[in-house]
């Protein structure tokens, strides 16, 4: 069988190559329309992520930023397919942002650090719910952390590409499938990375990797874990990994197929409290 060869997309950037244009847009204001055309472009046809910037979140408190979210997101996916994701709409706030695993993975429910001061969040892909993740995660800044909370994207494919020249064997065995995750509607097997025609999708989550191994109570073998080490690697690599600093009324939108994403440690002190709007579509 041949091997995994290189993904030649406009997905594949690095923090280097990348130009602000090929994401960013201005949020729509009021009797303007959403752009949903371009939005759908820079998804599916460019980075894989997109940043609305200025959203109008005057006079709303914050779960009502949370239904502006959903609002927007809707207007965006209709033209171009989609729904919103059942139990998609959440705020995300210190109480409920996940602690970390060892192995640097988010735990949710794991023993977290002093309240407001979270450690890092590295990149991977929302799981969702039900047997298929959802396609587009949108996160809207309500109010950004005192310090830190700056988003992190990595491109699938640049990853992929870069194991294939560093350690194709590692890629090799990402290929193979994977459980992620345990539990009634939870029990879910893919590859890390897969081809659908010229298209490449990447689907990780230590955490949820390394959970769905243990429910078999035998260890990874040991080229798997070697192969989810150098992506670890990869995934904490500067070169690799943009940090985007998000402010208040941007709407983040990140392909969940095509585009890892996590965050840097963020402390809340005082009155000043982080605060995201998540939506899920599919």
């Amino acid at each position: 069988m041949d091997g995994p060869s290189p993904a030649l997309e406009p997905r594949a950037w690095t923090p280097a190559t990348l130009r602000t244009e090929e994401w960013l847009l201005p949020a729509p204001s009021s009797g303007t329309a959403a752009p949903a055309t371009a939005v759908d472009a820079m998804l599916h046809r460019g980075p894989g992520f997109a940043v609305l910037r200025g959203v109008d979140l005057d006079g709303r408190d914050d779960l009502e930023c949370v239904g502006r979210c959903a609002d927007l997101v809707a207007l965006l996916r209709g033209p171009v397919g989609g729904r919103l994701h059942r139990s998609a709409n959440e705020l995300l706030t210190a109480a409920t942002a996940p602690a970390v695993h060892p192995s640097g993975a988010g735990t949710p429910g794991a023993e977290r650090p002093p309240e407001g001061d979270l450690l890092t969040l590295p990149p991977h892909m929302d799981r969702g719910e039900g047997p298929i993740p959802p396609h587009v995660l949108a996160l809207l800044c309500v109010r950004p952390a005192a310090e830190g909370g700056t988003s992190l994207l990595a491109a699938g494919t640049t990853v992929h590409n870069r194991l294939l020249a560093d350690d194709p064997a590692a890629l090799r065995e990402l290929y193979g499938d994977f459980r992620f995750g345990r539990g009634a509607g939870f029990d879910r097997v893919r590859p890390v990375f897969r081809r659908d025609d010229d298209t490449l999708g990447v689907h990780y989550n230590r955490y949820w990797i390394d959970r769905g191994q243990d429910e078999t109570s035998t260890p990874h073998p040991p080229a798997r874990r070697h192969a989810l080490d150098s992506m670890d690697r990869l995934l904490a690599d500067p070169g690799t990994v943009l940090r985007l600093s998000l402010r208040r009324g941007d709407l983040l939108l990140v392909n969940n197929d095509a585009v890892l994403h996590g965050r840097t440690p963020f402390q809340d002190t005082g009155t000043t409290r982080r605060r995201y709007a998540r939506v899920w579509a599919d």
